[in-house]
C-alpha cells in the first residue's frame, strides 16, 4: 500500500507492511481521511485474502487434492468444489486426512467472509485508476484533478504536496480522492505481481547498487590514472639515456592500453548467464518466489557471469534448447524482474521451440549489467 494523506488510523492499520507518506499540506480533509482509511482496510484485507488463498492451496497440496483449483479472482471454491470434498470428508475414515480437508472448506468461508468485507469496502470508495504499462502517478493525478475542473497551475501545486511513485506496476491500483480544495491519492497492489512497497525497495536498492558500482569504478579509474602519470613520469626521467628501458617501458605502456581497451569493453559490455530455470534455481543464483518475478538468488555473484555482449556492436543473443540439454523452450525469464519484456527486450521462441532469440531494445540499460536468462521446456 503506497498511501497519500495523514492519517493516525491508517498508519495503525498498514505500518507493519506498507509504506505510509504524509502530505507537504497541514491540513486534511475529513472525507478524504474517511476514504483514504477505508483504502487502507480494503488494501489489507486484499492482502489478507491473498494470504488465506496461498494458504488454502498449500493445505489442498497437503491433502492431495490437485484437481481442485480456487477461482483465481476471488480464491473462492465454486459450489461444485465445496460440495466434492464435502463429500470426500463424510467418506474418508483417515481422521488426519478429513482435518485437512476441513481445515480447506473453513479456510474458503474465511476467504469468502473477507470478499465479501472487500466488496463493502470498494462499493463505499471512488473507482480507481488501473495502472496499465507506461502510465505515471503524476499524469493519472493531473488528469484527474483536470476532470473535476481544477486547473492546470492549481492540479501542479495541489499534486506537489503529497509524494508521488516514481514508477507504477501494470495493475497497481491508484484511488484519488478531491474534496474541499485538497487531493490526497492511495496505491494499492491490485492485480499486480508486486506490492507498491516492495517495488519501491526494489528501485531504491536497484539505485544504491548503481550508485556504488559507479563510485567503485571511479576509484579504480582513479588509483590507473595515477598509475599511468607515475609510469610517465619514470619513462621521461630515464628516455633519455636508456634506450633499451624506454623501449620496455613503451612496451608497457601498450599492454596497459589494451588493458584500457578490454575494461572499455567491459563496461560497453551486457554480462549474462544461460541456464535451466530449475538448475539454477538449485544452485542458489536465482530464487523463484510464488507470487513475484524470479529474482536474485543467495549465490548470485560476479563469477557466476561467464558470457558477455559488447553492446557496441551487437544487441542479439540467441539460444538454443540443445545448449541446455532441453527438448524444446517453453519459457524464458529475464533476472532481475526489472527489465520489462517489450519495452527494455523482445523474445522471440522459434516454431519448432529450439531456438530463443532475445533483442535488446534500450542496449544503454544493460551497459555493464548482470542478468541471467532462466530457460524453462
Amino acid at each position: 500500500m503506497f498511501r497519500f494523506g495523514r492519517s493516525s488510523l491508517a498508519l495503525s492499520l498498514m505500518a507493519a507492511s506498507f509504506l505510509l507518506v504524509m502530505p507537504a499540506c497541514k491540513r486534511e480533509d475529513p472525507q478524504i481521511r474517511e476514504l483514504t482509511q477505508k483504502a487502507a482496510q480494503a488494501d489489507k484485507t486484499e492482502q489478507q485474502i491473498n494470504q488465506e488463498g496461498a494458504q488454502q492451496q498449500k493445505l489442498l497440496s497437503q491433502a492431495g487434492v490437485n484437481d481442485i483449483r480456487p477461482d483465481t479472482g476471488t480464491m473462492q471454491l465454486t459450489d461444485e468444489q465445496k460440495k466434492v470434498l464435502e463429500d470426500r470428508i463424510k467418506n474418508e475414515k483417515n481422521s488426519s486426512y478429513q482435518a485437512l480437508l476441513q481445515e480447506v472448506i473453513d479456510k474458503d468461508k474465511a476467504i469468502g467472509d473477507l470478499n465479501t468485507k472487500l466488496a463493502k469496502l470498494k462499493a463505499e470508495l471512488p473507482k480507481p485508476d488501473i495502472a496499465r504499462p507506461g502510465d505515471s502517478h503524476y499524469a493519472l493525478a493531473m488528469r484527474f484533478l483536470r476532470r473535476k475542473g481544477v486547473s492546470d497551475a492549481q492540479a501542479r501545486k495541489l499534486v506537489s504536496r503529497v509524494n508521488i511513485m516514481e514508477k507504477l506496476e501494470p495493475g497497481f491500483e491508484v484511488y484519488h480522492f478531491y474534496a474541499n480544495g485538497v487531493y490526497g491519492t492511495w496505491v494499492t497492489q491490485g492485480r499486480a505481481k508486486i506490492s507498491p512497497s516492495d517495488l519501491i525497495r526494489q528501485v531504491r536498492e536497484k539505485v544504491e547498487g548503481e550508485r556504488d558500482e559507479a563510485v567503485a569504478q571511479s576509484q579504480k579509474l582513479q588509483e590507473d590514472v595515477q598509475d599511468l602519470q607515475q609510469q610517465k613520469q619514470q619513462i621521461e626521467e630515464e628516455i633519455a639515456g636508456l634506450q633499451t628501458e624506454r623501449t620496455n617501458l613503451l612496451a608497457e605502456q601498450t599492454k596497459l592500453q589494451a588493458d584500457n581497451t578490454t575494461q572499455l569493453a567491459s563496461l560497453n559490455s551486457l554480462h549474462y548467464l544461460v541456464g535451466r530455470r530449475d538448475k539454477l534455481k538449485a544452485e542458489g543464483i536465482i530464487d523463484i518466489p510464488i507470487f513475484a518475478k524470479d529474482r536474485a538468488g543467495k549465490n548470485w555473484r560476479d563469477d557466476v557471469f561467464t558470457q558477455s555482449l559488447d553492446l557496441r556492436s551487437g544487441h542479439t543473443i540467441t539460444i538454443k534448447a540443445s545448449d541446455l540439454g532441453l527438448k524444446k523452450i517453453g519459457k524464458v525469464n529475464v533476472v532481475p524482474g526489472s527489465y520489462i519484456r517489450n519495452q527494455h527486450y523482445r523474445l522471440t521462441i522459434s516454431e519448432d521451440k529450439q531456438t530463443a532469440t532475445i533483442d535488446l531494445l534500450t542496449p544503454a540499460r544493460f551497459k555493464n549489467d548482470k542478468v541471467v536468462f532462466a530457460v524453462a521446456e
